[in-house]
């Protein structure tokens, strides 16, 4: 699967930022841990105005709120901080103003590819799964929301490296 961003002439990369956007149900915890490791990410390798990133849910029921406080702790761990973020709805609109939608799974995915209108607009929806580690074994991003300390811990892991992966290609 192919995703395409923009570039100018000679294959030089237009002013405009590349934009990215993670998507699970609430975007109370993966989909606003992937947006701060990927921004970290970001600031680390000096590519803010080059890629810029944001993440939504495709339910309604947190918008507005911080992300899970379990989550937030898991990502103090791993050294990523909090930006600030709070809860937002995916949005048609959505398609119009990101390169790259990155839903954490399929159930997920499947809501966004509903929505999109055009052919191009389904093309930028890739799962997260694409960047996985060869040896991760898993078809998506598993929710912790149930879970305990450790779940949260490993989705972070999980992302740290997709992120990577997801930087990797882009830059």
């Amino acid at each position: 699967m192919a995703f395409h961003t923009k570039s100018g002439g000679g294959g030089q990369p237009q002013s405009a930022p590349t934009r990215v956007l993670f998507v699970c149900l609430g975007n109370i915890c993966r989909s606003p841990a992937a947006e701060m490791i990927f921004s970290a990410l970001l600031e680390e390798a000096g590519l803010r105005g080059r890629i810029s990133c944001d993440s939504c849910g495709t339910a309604s029921y947190h918008v507005g709120q911080k992300p899970d406080s379990r989550m937030l702790a898991a990502l103090q761990r791993a050294g990523i901080p909090y930006n600030g973020h709070r809860a937002r709805r995916f949005s048609p609109a959505d398609f119009d103003r990101f390169d790259l939608i990155v839903p954490q799974d399929e159930e997920n995915r499947s809501h966004i590819l509903a929505l999109a209108r055009t052919p191009e607009q389904a093309a930028r929806v890739v799962p997260m799964s694409r960047w996985f580690p060869p040896e991760c074994g898993l078809p998506e991003v598993p929710d912790p929301y149930y879970g305990g300390a450790r779940g949260f811990d490993a989705v972070v892991s999980l992302l740290q490296a997709a992120c990577s992966a997801i930087l990797h290609e882009l830059s």
